[in-house]
C-alpha cells in the first residue's frame, strides 16, 4: 500500500484554509447585511458574488473531503474511470483528482 501521508497532510491544510476562507465571507456577508445599505442593486451583486464564491469554497471542501475518504478506505490514488493507479505526480499536485491523465483526457475529449 502506498504511503499518502504526506497527501493526507496537504488535503488537511487546505481543507483548513478553505473553510476559514468560507467561515470568513460568510461573516462578512452577515456584517454588511446587518449594516444598512442604500444601494439594495449593491447588496444584490456583493451578496451574489460572494453566493458563487460559498459555492466554489464548499465544493473544494468536498472534494477534500473525498479524498481524505479514500484515503481512510484505502482505494485512493485509484482512477475512478479504470481502476488503475494514478501517477503519485498528479495526485501530488490535484491530491483531490479522481481520474488518471488517460482517462482525463479522454472525458476532455468527450466533453469537447
Amino acid at each position: 500500500m502506498t504511503d499518502y501521508s504526506e497527501i493526507k497532510a496537504k488535503l488537511l491544510v487546505e481543507r483548513k484554509e478553505l473553510q476559514q476562507q468560507l467561515e470568513g465571507t460568510q461573516a462578512s456577508e452577515r456584517r454588511e447585511v446587518e449594516e444598512d445599505l442604500n444601494d439594495n442593486a449593491q447588496l444584490r451583486e456583493v451578496s451574489e458574488i460572494r453566493d458563487g464564491l460559498d459555492d466554489a469554497l464548499a465544493d473544494g471542501l468536498n472534494q477534500i473531503d473525498q479524498a481524505l475518504a479514500r484515503i481512510d478506505a484505502g482505494d485512493y490514488g485509484l482512477c475512478n474511470s479504470c481502476g488503475n493507479p494514478i501517477g503519485k505526480p498528479r495526485l501530488e499536485a490535484l491530491p483531490y483528482v479522481t481520474l488518471c491523465i488517460d482517462c482525463a483526457e479522454a472525458a476532455e475529449e468527450t466533453d469537447k
